[in-house]
């Protein structure tokens, strides 16, 4: 193919390039909608030898796809939500879009706001992790939306849209039952934020192997490291026998492991620990902290993909309807905070 020069490329300039017509590199842009994939190779190429970058905003405005989709989350700051933003970009570059990421920070006044801007830049799909489970606002204008809305970490079943999540309740019922096996017949449960679905689903594992065990819950909330010092202070204190904690969530955990150092708790010989969620220097701890293990990167990932087949099958003029969350299985990693090692002397 000979190049054709050009100060500021156009899509034409793509074609001509491509041996392609104009219409050909517009489905490519707008999805690679019933183009062979030879024609596909061949237009990417001429896209990147020539250096074009198409003008989103006027295509929008013409009424084509946008080529950007939207994603809201309630932290940009928190690695399961960044590591799942990284996931989501990967999947939209693959597909020639552009992710434009918002943070809520779990206040519906501003994820409505974070939407209505999204939708001003025209995005084609959206993906967002609702503030609250409970929206009756947020519902209503995600139902009246032309474009295709994905939830991940928290359904949007009452919005009947469909979404991503972990299995919260199976990977808490296990870490609970795990530690229940090693004999402790107190294990507490400290929690943080419970009215998130995501802790709310845990907090439900977590009571059902109690239950199960024919054990009462012990079920605590704290907003600090000294609520959680308190608690520990409490148990600790009624009983000679080692107890075991359960943390809900990454800050439910730190608090808790900040109390057990400031009580001067040896972990595990006097407080066993487990954790619902990896993180960073987990495992470098002392001791290692055991923990259910979410795969941050598949959650992403399916996510953005259920997304891109929903934009596709839209611009096929296909109606979706299954609402149905796709739940993606937790691991159990054990370490040592949990008694593990003791138990194998």
């Amino acid at each position: 193919m000979k190049k054709v020069p050009s100060p500021t490329p156009k899509l034409s300039d793509v074609a001509r390039l491509a041996g392609v017509g104009n219409a050909t590199v517009s489905r490519v842009l707008n999805g690679r909608l019933n183009v062979s994939e030879d024609k596909i190779r061949r237009v990417k190429q001429a896209i990147s030898e020539l250096k074009y970058s198409p003008n989103r905003i006027a295509r929008s405005l013409k009424g084509a796809a946008s080529g950007m989709i939207g994603m809201i989350v309630p932290s940009i700051s928190d690695m399961f939500f960044s590591q799942c933003a990284e996931a989501v970009e990967n999947v939209a570059r693959e597909n020639g879009s552009l992710l434009i990421v918002m943070a809520s920070h779990d206040d519906p006044l501003i994820e409505f706001e974070n939407l209505q801007l999204l939708l001003l830049h025209r995005i084609d799909g959206l993906i967002l992790s609702s503030a609250r489970t409970q929206n009756a606002k947020l519902y209503k204008e995600l139902s009246g939306l032309t474009v295709p809305v994905v939830g991940l970490d928290r359904p949007l079943q009452k919005a009947n849209l469909p979404s991503v999540i972990s299995e919260n309740c199976g990977g808490a019922k296990a870490a609970t039952e795990h530690l229940l096996s090693h004999g402790y017949r107190k294990v507490l449960c400290i929690h943080v934020k419970p009215e998130l679905y995501p802790i709310r689903e845990r907090l439900h594992g977590y009571t059902q192997a109690m239950h199960e065990a024919g054990l009462e819950p012990i079920l605590h909330k704290v907003e600090s490291a000294a609520d959680a010092e308190a608690c520990l202070r409490e148990h600790v204190d009624s009983t000679k026998s080692t107890i075991a904690v359960f943390a809900a969530n990454n800050l439910a955990a730190r608090f808790t492991w900040e109390a057990l150092r400031m009580l001067h708790l040896a972990i595990p010989s006097q407080v066993a620990m487990l954790c619902f969620d990896d993180f960073d220097l987990a495992d470098s701890l002392t001791p290692p902290m055991s923990v259910v293990q979410q795969i941050v990167d598949d959650l992403g990932r399916n996510a953005a993909e259920l997304l891109f087949r929903r934009m596709q099958g839209r611009a096929r003029g296909i109606t979706q309807t299954n609402s149905d969350p796709l739940s993606l299985p937790t691991r159990l990693i054990i370490r040592e905070s949990c008694g593990c090692h003791l138990t194998n002397k």
